[in-house]
């Protein structure tokens, strides 16, 4: 009789060490952007601005892609991190701000969701 009491005991122990055993999953990896000026990093980096305007009542107006990186999400579609240069509206100042977005290149932008959106 003890030794069927112990066996769930030793069943949980052997899960427990076999989950702190396993390798945790590779992590997706940001690859630099070759062309920031690409019609659709230009689009994404538009629309970053856009809906965060949008969402926050500012007005920004994009200007350029400094810099950028892109990797595939899990589950599907694309992250870009992107550094932006943009410019308060009407004739203000200059500024850079990351955004995170994701997407699936060639789908309407109702299925794009803007992740973070920071002046740096």
């Amino acid at each position: 009789m003890r030794s069927s009491s112990l066996l769930p005991l030793l069943v949980a122990f052997a899960a427990v060490v076999a989950a702190a055993t396993t390798l945790p999953a590779a992590e997706a990896t940001f690859t630099p952007i070759a062309n920031t000026t690409s019609l659709v990093i230009q689009q994404v980096a538009n629309f970053s601005v856009i809906v965060y305007d949008l969402s926050n009542g500012k007005s920004l107006a994009f200007l350029s892609v400094v810099r950028g990186e892109t990797e595939r999400a899990v589950g599907g579609g694309t992250n870009y991190r992107l550094v932006i240069l943009a410019e308060k509206t009407p004739g203000g100042s200059k500024g850079q701000f990351q955004c995170l977005v994701w997407g699936v290149p060639g789908t309407r932008s109702n299925t794009w969701k803007l992740l973070s959106f920071k002046a740096i």
